[in-house]
């Protein structure tokens, strides 16, 4: 029988709620007035007030996370704000090591129209979130924050993050538009490169904004008055986007040592869109002259990755056709969409995968993607099986 308590868990993408965090003393005087305040719309919707806006606008439904959700939908837990009662939850989900990424702030931020607020919120919120991991700093791993608006910011936030042990930097979709292959982010890549830091492209939703001016531009979004398909089509497709033109415009080409993961819009698309692209070069190459490998060698290579979601089958056929140290798992806690506290327990049922393609999924690849070290040892997957077996994880959901 094969033994998944030996296995050393890593969630790739889980998330903290650093907007329900007064960030004010933790900016600089000057700026505290900027401060994003979280309030309630006219609908009743949790937003935010972030420079002189609401974030995400909404007016009933639209493209903010809003409109009615049915009894499985995941709600708040205290562990997105408290890092004790958070790895009293991955312990019921069988995680052992999370990998954080923000949520109101850090899907925010990127949009803002100024590099200066940008800077300050990334470093405030770095500084927070690297204080909640440091509760278990070997089980707790931050994703760090950088103004992509303000290029040579962000340099200097990278470096600062390399320098606090945050494991990876976050990357919107596009910034006002601009894709993530534009040569504005050049110097952002050139000194991920250099510090070996990995960047991880995260989508959003709440896509408000003018192209060129503020916002995160999401696909499909202004066509869209219901949220549903605004969640259906951004995370996906705006993942599509960015890695199809950071490979077209030749940003792994140019910095054949960076590492690149694509977040929370599932794998399955992953082999259609790499042969969709070889394709395309067959005839229209001399559109991306930057583009030195066929784009499925490069999506093949160990710079590049994606998170799957945990009910997601087929991974059997993207593990065929991307290479099988591709894909990672990821819980997304605990978003409304996440499978708390069933995730790991969707990887260890599925039918898809061996053993040793769930191992790899669940721990190896994480590892080596991340160049994680000072790990702990495994215990959380065998912690959440004996809950399993006695029906507790069905209370701990509904907590």
């Amino acid at each position: 029988m094969d033994n998944f308590d030996n296995i050393l868990v890593i969630d790739a993408d889980g998330h903290v709620y650093e907007g329900n965090v007064d960030l004010t003393p933790r900016m600089p005087e000057k700026w505290r007035s900027q401060a994003p305040i979280r309030l309630k719309d006219n609908e009743g919707n949790s937003r935010i007030l972030l420079e002189g806006r609401i974030w995400s606008a909404s007016q009933g439904m639209g493209p903010g996370v809003s409109g009615p959700m049915t009894e499985k939908a995941r709600g708040y837990r205290a562990g997105m704000v408290d890092p004790i009662a958070r790895l009293k939850d991955m312990d019921s989900e069988g995680i052992d090591v999370a990998i954080l990424f923000g949520t109101q702030i850090a899907l925010t931020v990127n949009g803002l129209m100024s590099g200066e607020l940008a800077t300050v919120l990334c470093r405030a919120v770095n500084e927070w979130l690297l204080e909640y991991c440091s509760a278990d700093p070997k089980r707790l791993l931050a994703v760090g924050l950088i103004p992509c608006q303000a290029p040579h910011a962000a340099i200097k936030e990278l470096e600062f993050l390399a320098k606090a042990g945050a494991v990876s930097a976050m990357l919107p979709t596009n910034v006002y538009g601009r894709n993530m292959g534009d040569s504005m982010f050049d110097p952002i890549y050139d000194c991920a490169q250099s510090l070996g830091m990995t960047l991880s492209v995260h989508p959003q939703t709440g896509h408000d904004g003018v192209p060129g001016v503020s916002g995160v531009m999401g696909a499909g979004s202004e066509r869209f008055f219901k949220y549903v398909y605004v969640h259906m089509t951004a995370f996906p497709f705006e993942l599509m986007i960015a890695m199809m033109h950071m490979i077209g415009e030749g940003v792994f080409d140019r910095y054949p040592r960076l590492r690149v993961g694509f977040m929370e819009g599932g794998a399955g698309w992953l082999p259609f869109w790499a042969e969709r692209f070889d394709e395309h070069i067959e005839k229209l190459a001399p559109q991306m002259p930057e583009l030195k490998r066929r784009p499925s060698e490069i999506i093949r290579s160990k710079q590049v990755v994606l998170t799957c979601e945990s009910e997601e089958t087929g991974l059997d056929r993207v593990f065929a056709a991307a290479g099988e140290s591709t894909i990672l798992y990821a819980s997304d806690y605990c978003h409304w969409d996440c499978h708390f506290p069933y995730s790991v327990k969707d990887i260890v049922d599925g039918k898809d995968l061996s053993f040793a393609q769930k191992e790899k999924l669940l721990s190896r690849n994480a590892i080596e993607f991340f160049e994680l070290k000072n790990l702990p040892q495994p215990g959380a997957l065998k912690i959440a099986r004996q809950s399993w077996e006695n029906g507790s994880t069905q209370k701990v959901a509904n907590a």
